[in-house]
């Protein structure tokens, strides 16, 4: 069986739907502000902060992000509100941080009912038991939690549901907010950077933190033809492999990722000439960066060096739970509107980084194959490749 994409919904630091998401990309328009929700305690303040009209106030501002973009991939997609399709459509929601916001507040309120909602909503598996609930979903719903890369994983395992016949309709995706929590946390870790997250960059530091949620509906293609739905890409192939080498530092030769990337591309049945852009994780940091170029190396060869590549990190924050939705969407839209996004705030390579970033502003280009890649503390990675559906086979 075959998975299409035919439904998206985002919501970032610097857009708040498909249209503003897909011009912000071409225009390299940041999202980047000093935090306002809350303070940081650090004097370094940036993040990629979502405007966000909380109509679920009662709910953690996490699962106020997932249904919002939620609610947008299904109107996307035209499946009726009032259609059979939800008796069998699932849901899976990765998130790194979950409803972290609901903690904070239990820690500091001593208010015996306010303690009793904020219970309810403590459980990472909340999110998914919103969206479904919200939605109406009654096919197989699951939470996945795999620092950075939960949400490439919630869309591998979608697909393979459906694959496996197990789901007609799925949506999948994540959802991650700013939060004092992991603001320390990373600020602990001295991965956070005190100006501006330059990818590859000789000069990088460190990372920027935003929030945000992608959800996508994944369908089984002939169901989409059946109803006539607009196919944005079909998701061809994933794959997922682990370092076994640190807690937070990747592999430095990048063989974890390299392994994924070539389980993807043996699953949907592709070459490594085949693809003909790579979006990277690209976090900024030194030691990411330089072992994601390696893993680019490894698969790649002689092409590493000269496939177009990008990080989108430095224009939205690195969204932890929702980066690899976010980007995966972010690159399917670029692939839709004939164009790469580009890199922001890299002016010059790391030697090190031998490879062909866009930089500056976006690269023109009609392109067919792309592949996302994402990489997380404790040493995963996921690919997902994903290719465009020509008009006469999308109807």
């Amino acid at each position: 069986m075959r998975v299409v994409v035919t439904g998206i919904g985002v919501l970032t630091s610097n857009a708040s739907s498909v249209t503003e998401f897909s011009d912000a990309l071409r225009d390299g328009r940041s999202g980047i502000r000093d935090i306002t929700r809350f303070d940081t305690g650090f004097p370094f303040k940036l993040g990629g902060e979502c405007r966000l009209d909380e109509q679920e106030s009662d709910l953690d501002r996490v699962s106020q992000l997932a249904i919002t973009a939620a609610r947008q991939a299904v109107q996307d997609s035209g499946l009726l509100p009032e259609g059979t399709w939800r008796k069998r459509a699932g849901l899976c929601i990765g998130t790194s941080r979950g409803p972290a916001l609901s903690l904070e507040h239990l820690l500091a309120s001593s208010d015996a009912s306010d303690r009793q909602a904020l219970f309810e909503e403590i459980p990472f598996s909340s999110i998914a038991r919103n969206v479904a609930g919200l939605l109406g979903l009654n096919g197989p719903t699951t939470t996945v939690t795999m620092a950075c890369v939960s949400s490439s994983l919630a869309i591998g395992n979608a697909f393979d549901l459906i694959r496996r016949g197990r789901a007609e309709v799925m949506l999948a995706g994540g959802a991650d907010n700013l939060t004092n929590l992991s603001f320390s946390g990373f600020s602990v870790l001295r991965a956070m950077t005190r100006s501006v997250c330059r990818p590859f960059g000789r000069n990088r530091d460190g990372i920027v933190l935003g929030e945000g949620s992608g959800i996508l509906v994944l369908e089984e293609y002939e169901h989409a033809r059946a109803r006539g739905a607009t196919i944005h890409a079909e998701i061809c192939g994933w794959g997922t492999a682990g370092d076994a080498h640190h807690a937070t530092s990747p592999a430095p030769d990048g063989r974890g990722l390299a392994a994924a990337i070539g389980s993807a591309l043996r699953q949907a049945e592709l070459t490594p000439g085949d693809i003909e852009h790579v979006n990277l994780h690209g976090t900024g940091t030194t030691a990411n960066d330089a072992a994601e170029s390696k893993a680019i190396h490894r698969v790649f060869g002689d092409r590493a060096s000269k496939i177009p590549v990008n990080s989108l990190k430095s224009m939205f924050g690195h969204t932890l739970g929702a980066a690899g939705v976010l980007e995966l969407t972010a690159s399917i839209l670029s692939m839709q509107g004939g164009f790469i996004p580009p890199t922001m705030n890299t002016e010059e390579l790391d030697p090190e980084c031998d490879l062909n970033l866009v930089r500056g502003k976006s690269l023109e280009r009609d392109y067919d194959v792309l592949l996302s890649t994402k990489s997380a503390f404790g040493g995963a990675n996921v690919a997902i490749a994903a290719r465009r559906v020509p008009e006469r086979m999308a109807h």
